[in-house]
């Protein structure tokens, strides 16, 4: 190797080394968060002081430009199961914003005898409840056996079949600008098997989804829009089956059992 090559390294390395140095000094080390919230949240999350936040990311003192984010969020969601992290902004120097929403019961999964679950739509555990009551007003009740006899807490991860359609069928409302209170008010209880979602309303109508797992939103905001066509008298009894007919489009059909 030639004098000047070994030169050329050593100076590599040294820059390195510097470079290093002034990324993990004190000036670019995390010091301050603060939480932004994209929407309207309780009160008790709102008085969340920052200090705080910045001592539940589990971040504090790391440099920016090492900042490990995944853990970030895993660290806050776990002290705080009540929050989803949509993003970790970094504002230089040393200050991180905690973007983020406040989790909605949207489900609840009977999980023992007297045990039920309270989940957002990607199936955290916000709480866990002795007794249910199935009204239009509170989280929408899955028909199933497969969560009983789960021994789950708060925050925990509930891991359902079908977590994508359920998913889809509480962002279906949200497309088509509907709120959480709307969906409780419609959708009481529903099933889901590889073929059909039966969704039961209470209002007394009953939405069929034929291949729930393709274009599940699609079929939803087809069956939504059709249940908002009928009247009271129309609730009972009433089904609206929605399928790909034979021209490949898709269709909402409304009968009476």
């Amino acid at each position: 190797m030639s004098k000047n090559a070994k030169i050329a390294i050593i100076v590599a390395v040294v820059a390195l080394i510097a470079l290093i140095v002034v990324l993990s000094s004190t000036v670019f080390v995390v010091k301050k968060a603060e939480i932004v919230w994209y929407k309207d949240v309780s009160q008790n999350l709102s008085q969340i002081d920052n200090d705080t936040i910045l001592e539940k990311s589990g971040v504090q003192s790391q440099s920016v430009f090492f900042l490990d984010r995944d853990k970030a969020i895993q660290s806050l969601e776990s002290s705080y199961p009540e929050i989803r992290v949509i993003n970790i902004e970094v504002v230089w120097p040393n200050t991180l914003k905690i973007h983020a929403v406040e989790r909605e019961p949207v489900y609840c999964l009977r999980v023992s005898d007297d045990k039920y679950a309270i989940v957002d739509e990607y199936f955290k555990v916000l709480s866990v409840e002795d007794s249910f009551d199935n009204t239009q007003t509170n989280a929408t009740l899955i028909d199933t056996d497969a969560t009983q006899n789960l021994n789950v807490v708060r925050g925990d991860d509930i891991n359902i079949f079908g977590a994508t359609v359920w998913s889809d069928i509480y962002y279906a409302f949200a497309e088509m600008e509907r709120d959480i209170v709307d969906f409780h008010a419609i959708v009481k209880t529903a099933q889901l098997s590889e073929t059909t979602m039966t969704i039961f309303t209470h209002q007394g109508t009953k939405i069929i989804l034929d291949k729930p797992f393709a274009n599940t939103r699609a079929k939803m905001r087809a069956g939504l829009g059709v249940f908002d066509t009928l009247t009271t008298d129309d609730y009972p009894g009433s089904v609206i089956q929605v399928f790909v007919n034979n021209d490949n489009e898709l269709e909402a059909r409304y009968y009476t059992e």
